[in-house]
């Protein structure tokens, strides 16, 4: 199978929090991430094209207990439901250099492990 993506992704066991415009937070467990983008587990039906707040909890690179809280913007790009819960690619953005920096590092450290 050919790989369309622009980026190298990882497979993850992340937690996220995304904020609707209603104020209420969908939780999300992301499956895999890249330097662009996520794909995400949720019980929440999102938009697509619609974007919103996130928040990723990406472990330390060298101390995994260590969370760093990672405020972004996500843009949904699908939702799939299967079965109860929906599949949802969301490309990301307005993401801090440093916290940009981690998931390269995180992309990195596990393709050199493969």
């Amino acid at each position: 199978m050919i790989e369309l993506r622009r980026s190298p992704r990882i497979t993850v066991t992340w937690r996220a929090g995304i904020k609707l415009p209603d104020g209420k937070l969908v939780l999300a467990k992301l499956v895999n991430i890249s330097a662009e983008g996520v794909l995400l587990h949720t019980t929440e039906n999102l938009m697509p094209q619609r974007s919103y707040p996130m928040l990723i909890e990406i472990p330390g690179i060298f101390q995994e207990s260590q969370i760093y809280k990672v405020s972004c913007k996500g843009t949904i790009r699908h939702a799939i439901l299967s079965g109860e819960v929906y599949h949802v690619g969301i490309q990301l953005s307005e993401m801090s250099e440093l916290h940009t920096e981690l998931v390269t590092a995180w992309i990195s450290k596990t393709a050199h492990l493969s």
